[in-house]
């Protein structure tokens, strides 16, 4: 009965024993304990409630090719015996989205690890000698799938097409030292790119106008200037793109006009601390919602004085990010160390708490985003290298996948993430490697797909990912 004196840090995880339990039923002993009927009992119970086996609440694994089948000849498939089960199967199909959500079911159930494809080999011609860009901030473009822009800590802003893996624009703008910290396409324009750094100057470019420069280093001026916003740390187009918003290391918030460049409103002290992030809804062109280190997350209609919101709610601790769901329906609120809720947005009533485990770091910046519209959620934080995915609706985990620098054998943390607008269960994090040197890079995860360590890809990077059987 011999116990280790350094146990894996998986065996610290919230529910890791009924985890295992529950997932190999044929699991006689863990952790030098016998696993007995009432522990099997407990396990299912707690991995019912908290944990998803499959995703869209598949209750077992199907074969893509019967998959296919249905989809071709409209019936069910074999493992629906039941006439009841038959009649959901067929009511289940009226959806538009049944069958591709069915077919990453079956994939995402039959991956064990997923594939990850670093953005570094893209961009490393750019510069010269052994300098290689430091990425800092990123975001899909909102109309071609095979587009990213990413700004980097030097002042850069790159665009490229990270399906071909090749530079579509690279665009010098604010010189040395000025971190990009905040990038957003526009909506209706989706060629344009506003781009904020850290000494608060603003930039409005067209991609289009800048492809020559991947193979040059000449620049051209912006066509509006904006009025600089001090200690930045954000910005955000609204649904209309005739106006947008910046907030930063402040209390205040402001609202430019995008064709003229003017500043059209400053609102001052509308939180107790600075306010971290502030976005605008999906469609609605004049709500938008900020979240402040001071632990309120605020509600704001544009179209009414602005001297008190909509709503406010509170967070247990500050909050580092907040963003509306797809359809507007909802706000996910990330705060620090993990704690991450999704509210109504109409009130600011919780609907779900994702029940994130803490670490008890005060610098463990979690932040969290929607995947596959708003089905599902994705978190990671700064202090660790774990991406959890978790069912928006039902709060319930169904992955965690580690991210490891396989070279040196030693963690890769989570800086920022985002899903791919375009394919289900497809996103890419920002990374920062532990060793060597604080080394960034933006990393593609396709969780449909297994990552092989004997491939071409796998032989060029310097990382894997596990995926770990715990909370």
């Amino acid at each position: 009965m011999h116990l280790t004196c350094h146990p894996s840090p998986i065996c610290y995880e919230k529910h890791y024993r009924e985890y295992l339990i529950a997932s190999l039923p044929h699991l006689r002993v863990l952790d030098n304990f016998p696993v007995k009927k009432l522990d099997r009992e407990m396990a299912n119970t707690v991995f019912s409630q908290y944990y998803e086996y499959l995703p869209y609440k598949r209750r077992q694994k199907e074969n893509v090719a019967s998959v296919l089948h249905m989809r071709e000849t409209g019936r069910g498939n074999a493992y629906h015996n039941k006439s009841s089960r038959i009649k959901e199967a067929v009511s289940c199909r009226k959806s538009p989205h049944f069958y591709s959500r069915s077919l990453c079911a079956a994939k995402l159930g039959s991956s064990a690890s997923p594939s990850l494809h670093t953005m570094s080999n893209i961009s490393n011609n750019i510069k010269e000698g052994s300098e290689s860009l430091r990425p800092r901030q990123f975001e899909y473009h909102p109309t071609n799938p095979s587009l990213m822009a990413f700004g980097t800590l030097d002042g850069e802003v790159v665009v490229v097409n990270h399906d071909a893996g090749n530079i579509f624009s690279y665009i010098p703008l604010f010189g040395v030292t000025n971190s990009i910290l905040g990038l957003c396409w526009l909506n209706k324009n989706p060629s344009k790119l506003l781009a904020g750094s850290d000494n608060g100057s603003l930039r409005l470019y067209d991609i289009n106008d800048t492809l020559q420069k991947a193979k040059g280093s000449c620049s051209s001026s912006s066509p509006v200037v904006f009025d600089k916003f001090e200690h930045l740390t954000s910005l955000h187009v609204n649904s209309t793109d005739d106006q947008f918003l910046t907030s930063g290391y402040s209390k205040k918030v402001a609202i430019y006009d995008i064709c003229s460049g003017k500043r059209l409103h400053l609102f001052s002290d509308m939180h107790q601390e600075p306010i971290n992030v502030a976005k605008f809804a999906h469609h609605s062109p004049n709500l938008l919602v900020t979240s402040s280190f001071d632990r309120d997350v605020k509600l704001w209609d544009l179209r009414q004085t602005p001297n008190q919101p909509c709503y406010t709610t509170s967070s247990s601790r500050g909050n580092v990010m907040v963003c509306f769901s797809p359809d507007d329906l909802y706000l996910l609120v990330s705060s620090v160390d993990n704690e991450v809720k999704q509210l109504l947005s109409v009130d600011g009533r919780l609907q779900t708490d994702f029940g994130i485990a803490s670490t008890g770091s005060t610098h463990n910046y979690t932040r969290s985003y929607y995947m596959n519209g708003r089905d599902y959620v994705i978190s990671g934080s700064s202090d660790e290298s774990i991406v959890r995915i978790c069912c928006a609706q039902t709060g319930r985990r169904l992955r965690d996948y580690y991210l490891e620098d396989r070279t040196w054998e030693s963690p890769i943390l989570v800086q920022s993430l985002r899903s791919d607008p375009f394919r289900h269960f497809h996103m890419a994090v920002l990374a920062s490697y532990v060793r060597p040197s604080s080394k960034r890079d933006i990393i593609k995860v396709n969780l449909l797909e297994t990552g092989q360590y004997g491939d071409e890809d796998s032989k060029r990077e310097d990382f894997s990912s596990s995926y770990v059987h715990g909370g």
